[in-house]
């Protein structure tokens, strides 16, 4: 029998429900008469570009081609080669936002902005600039929103974010609504409350710019300020629910399953950040909290997981296109680094996969397991070191991914080895069945087809 591994990352807070996950690997449909319907395949490594600043890196920006990173208190412009120009200081620490018309750039840290002209970096001169909890921009003005009072803000003349006037703001008035967050898409921008949003259309109204569009109303608020992102001609965020939504139109339409709505449940600190960029044709909009990070394909529908080693997330604070490449950010550290289908480590670290199957099960009956195959991309040995003869752990559970067998390492082929079969014999016998394998060898791993020699037993 067929073992679908890698449907999603679907482990439900009871396990024996669904034990599934799908962590640095996900699904990809395979064309007409090919061996499976669908492969498990490995998630782009991260080969590195150089380190800016001190680090850590809290956030970037890509303006007219330009890459600007924020890495511990100073920006940064980065070139092409990894190499940088350090263009002045920007103060406070966390993840910043970035925004910029092709002649200024604002970066939001902390509620301060700042500026940079092009020569120097500074403050926001005008003290009539608010306390700002999040950042966007829409024709020539520069949007900031305030925890508390509800207010947005504009710059007073457009493309001129050194001016501000005390009274070029407007409030919620539809749902009276504290402000969250805001994001500009299609000329319009979504402001988001604690438990609604309202879309605004810049109308050049004289006394404030931006006015409700009257069909924008939407009962679904924003948790995460840094959550928003577009992607494939859409908006996704973390609802106030804890629910993520993709817009369409002005509905919101839920995408998270009930396994990823109650990991983010669970997590202390839900302010996760949200990213959109693109492996091999599959689009992703990634949410990242402290403690995980979940990613969801555009195309398939379906979420998997990113862990790098020694964290409880992924670690890029952001992943941003610029010179033909989809560039990261380390947010524990100064590394700059690029995604790559033909590299299998996160900055030289070991990118582990695992993934984990359905259960395998007959009406509760007992299930003889004569073997189980999986079936590589063998022969992908590299020439010396690690992965030089790769190999795969495979383990089972027998109570619904409570607890797992000790691992079986089977080898994935060294080069030229296209023979190999990961095979374990005399798998013995359960009611309820999860297989589960793992590589960390710096070498592709994608998993083509699986089968089970199972025998259904009498009771």
């Amino acid at each position: 029998m067929e073992i679908r591994f890698g449907s999603q990352s679907y482990q439900h807070r009871s396990l024996p429900l669904s034990a599934q996950r799908m962590v640095n690997c996900y699904l990809e449909g395979a064309p007409p008469a090919a061996k499976s319907q669908v492969a498990v395949v490995p998630n782009y490594g991260i080969v590195e570009r150089g380190t800016v600043g001190n680090g850590p890196i809290r956030g970037g920006k890509v303006i007219n081609g330009q890459l600007f990173v924020v890495s511990g208190t100073r920006l940064f412009a980065v070139r092409e080669d990894g190499s940088s120009t350090d263009l002045g200081y920007v103060g406070g620490f966390g993840p910043v936002q970035i925004e910029g018309d092709g002649i200024t750039l604002m970066i939001l840290a902390g509620t301060a902005g700042y500026l940079y002209d092009g020569t120097t970096v500074a403050l926001v001169p005008d003290s009539d600039f608010p306390p700002a909890a999040w950042l966007t921009y829409l024709d020539g003005y520069y949007i900031v929103g305030q925890f508390g009072t509800g207010k947005v803000y504009v710059n007073e003349t457009p493309y001129v974010p050194a001016v501000w006037n005390p009274l070029d703001f407007a409030t919620a008035e539809r749902v009276p609504d504290d402000t969250t967050a805001g994001i500009a898409d299609h000329g319009e921008v979504f402001v988001f409350g604690r438990e609604s949003t309202q879309v605004w259309r810049n109308t050049g109204n004289a006394d404030f710019p931006l006015e409700d569009v009257s069909s924008g109303a939407i009962e679904v608020g924003c948790r995460a300020p840094r959550s928003p992102a577009k992607a494939d001609n859409s908006v996704l965020f973390l609802g106030h629910d804890g629910i993520v939504y993709r817009m369409e139109g002005y509905t919101p339409m839920r995408v998270s399953t009930h396994a990823v709505e109650q990991a983010i449940e669970g997590y202390a600190d839900k302010d996760g950040i949200g990213m959109v960029f693109q492996e091999g044709g599959h689009k992703f909009f990634a949410l990242s909290f402290a403690e995980g990070t979940w990613v969801y394909d555009l195309a398939t529908t379906l979420w998997h997981e990113r862990q790098s080693r020694g964290h409880a997330r992924w670690r890029p604070a952001f992943a941003l296109t610029a010179h033909d490449a989809v560039w990261v950010g380390d947010y524990a550290s100064n590394k700059l680094g690029t995604l790559s289908a033909d590299t299998f480590t996160e900055w030289g670290e070991v990118l582990r996969s695992s993934c984990a199957s359905p259960a395998i099960e007959s009406e509760n009956k007992r299930c003889f397991h004569s073997s189980v195959e999986l079936v590589f991309e063998q022969g992908v040995g590299l020439t010396l070191g690690q992965g030089s003869d790769p190999r795969v752990m495979i383990d089972w559970s027998n109570d619904g991914g409570r607890t797992w067998s000790a691992e079986k390492w089977r080898s994935l082929g060294r080069i030229g080895e296209y023979r190999r079969r990961a095979r374990v014999a005399r798998a013995g016998s359960a009611r309820d069945r999860v297989y589960r394998f793992s590589v960390s060898d710096p070498v592709r791993r994608t998993l083509i087809k699986s089968s089970a020699e199972v025998e259904v037993g009498t009771s």
